[in-house]
């Protein structure tokens, strides 16, 4: 019988080869099995794909360049460099912008024309993104509402609106909707309230700064400083004495109170307003036009010139002259609307055409600025003949839409395109974070709400104190893409001919035929915008996420 030997524990059969003895091939495997190998290796591989996509992309421009022509890159001086690829942007634009903020023409260079296109993407979108915050909120509520009418609308909201596409819910607003409103003489006037809506888009009552305005926004700055203040005082006092109490109530009412004494303070101190009128029409402050007003008609009260022929009342109507879009207007006007006093208006580019005018007599008196009339009024052959009238202005006046013949006057007016746009992505996004906002909710556990229900809170309070808060922690990542879609969506106005950064780049294209700068300009535009929303989001993200211990 063969016996098996069996070797002692310290016998050297059972000691592996040393690394020298073992195959080639495992030494290999080792090393490709490796996670730190595999790691360097891969990172070799990226910065060489880099290289090379590097090359092409430059390899790519200049070809594209020689295609293009070195026009493209030609100096002031007529040299050929790279770095005056961008010089014909100082070259007169030539196209007209019709809905802006900043003042523009079309001689201005094509840096302010894209500049005031700009603007216009961020003002569509910002407003877009408000709306769509407050109307997707609601709707992502009533979805989960327990009463079945108020859930199935705004289901059937959320998914008509999910599964159209953006475009064509645009257009159908665009055609369908606005340009289909009535004709400006018949507009439409919800509740009669000063907001007309017509063929022309939405105008509606604006807010309009006067000088005083300054001193206003102060006490408005020192009034937050207050609320930031009261917050921490009324904080660290509930840690030591543990009774709670109502922090936004007493800061938010120590900044209406130091808001109402900046209001006071601000319009009492200023006198920068007037009024330029002969010095024989027997009118030494505003209120005397009561009694002018009463005399002229052959009346005994305001109120009868409701009772007067339409050309007795245009006989008695105030000629007035004012500079055009000047807060001076709204000033004065408002004043003579609250007295019930008829008045027409002269709108003037210049204080020189509105002198010219109230010297020939087109008009009885010229409102503007003291500094204004005082300079207009040194002009005159007899300036002693003319005085000017004091007005009392406030920090901050309604321009209210009125008619004057065939148009609304005054007020703020959204175009056609840009209450599109508006309405189109706000409605669209809405529907999208409607079900975020639903999702969100529901992640909170039912424990929660039976917690709160248990306390004796409301629905609206547990709503607000309980479900939201923890809520946002699951929304907000979505939220992001949202947001960032949204504002690279306003790209989309050129399908109403919206002039934002899009078309006005695409002008630009068209006018100066360098397509390549141009889009190098409006990727980095959209870049920007997407990095700053992120970072602001990612940020507040940060702020109310989930820490675990």
């Amino acid at each position: 019988m063969a016996q098996t030997t069996v070797n002692p524990p310290g016998s050297d059969a059972n000691i592996p080869p040393p690394p020298d003895e073992q195959g080639i091939g495992a030494r290999v495997l080792s090393y490709i099995f490796d996670i730190r190998f595999l790691g360097v290796l891969g990172q070799i591989a990226f910065i060489l794909l880099l290289i090379v996509g590097a090359q092409r992309i430059f390899s790519n421009f200049g070809s594209n360049v020689d295609k293009l022509g070195r026009a493209q890159f030609i100096c002031r001086d007529g040299r050929f460099a790279y770095r005056c690829a961008y010089d014909f942007m100082e070259t007169q634009a030539g196209f007209d912008i019709d809905d802006t903020v900043l003042d523009y023409v079309n001689t201005d260079s094509f840096w302010w024309a894209l500049t005031n296109g700009i603007v216009n993407t961020f003002r569509v979108g910002l407003l877009a993104l408000v709306a769509t915050t407050f109307l997707g909120t609601v709707m992502g509520v009533a979805r989960l509402s327990e009463n079945w009418l108020v859930s199935k609308l705004s289901l059937a909201y959320i998914e008509i609106i999910r599964n159209t596409p953006i475009l064509v819910q645009l257009l159908l607003l665009y055609f369908s909707v606005i340009l289909a409103l009535p004709d400006i003489k018949d507009a439409i006037q919800p509740l009669n309230l000063p907001i007309y809506l017509s063929n022309r888009g939405l105008i509606m009552a604006w807010p309009q700064f006067m000088s005083s305005a300054a001193i206003w926004l102060a006490f408005l700055v020192l009034g937050i400083i207050q609320f930031q203040v009261m917050w921490v005082y009324l904080s660290r006092r509930e840690e030591k004495t543990g009774r709670e109490s109502n922090k936004f109530g007493w800061g938010l009412a120590g900044f209406l109170l130091i808001a109402l004494i900046g209001w006071f303070i601000s319009a009492s101190v200023s006198d920068n307003e007037g009024l330029l009128i002969a010095d024989n029409a027997r009118i030494d402050e505003v209120d005397d036009f009561d009694t002018v007003m009463l005399s002229r008609a052959g009346i005994n009260h305001l109120s009868e010139l409701e009772t007067l022929p339409e050309e007795e009342i245009t006989a008695v109507t105030l000629d007035v002259c004012v500079l055009r879009e000047s807060s001076s207007e709204a000033n004065f006007v408002n004043r003579l609307a609250r007295k019930g006093i008829p008045f027409k208006i002269s709108r003037n580019g210049s204080p020189a055409k509105a002198m010219d005018n109230y010297v020939d007599g087109s008009c009885e008196m010229f409102a503007a600025p003291v500094s204004i009339l005082a300079a207009e009024r040194a002009t005159l052959e007899n300036p002693n003949d003319h005085i000017i009238v004091p007005i009392d202005e406030q920090p901050l006046v309604w321009s209210i839409p009125r008619f004057e013949r065939f148009n609304i006057i005054g007020g703020a007016t959204l175009t056609p395109e840009y209450f599109a746009l508006f309405l189109g992505l706000t409605i669209f996004y809405a529907g999208g974070l409607a079900e975020v906002v639903r999702a969100g909710i529901l992640s909170v556990s039912k424990g929660q709400t039976e917690a709160a229900r248990a306390l004796g809170l409301s629905e609206g309070q547990r709503l607000n104190l309980i479900v939201l808060p923890q809520a946002l922690r699951v929304i907000i990542p979505p939220l992001i893409s949202t947001y960032l879609s949204l504002m690279k969506d306003t790209s989309l106005g050129v399908a109403v001919a919206f002039q934002d950064v899009y078309l006005v780049s695409q002008t630009l294209m068209n006018q100066s035929g360098r397509a390549l700068q141009i889009m190098i300009i409006l990727m980095l535009v959209y870049l920007a915008i997407s990095l700053f929303f992120s970072s602001v989001l990612n940020w507040y993200n940060d702020r109310v996420v989930i820490v675990e211990r």
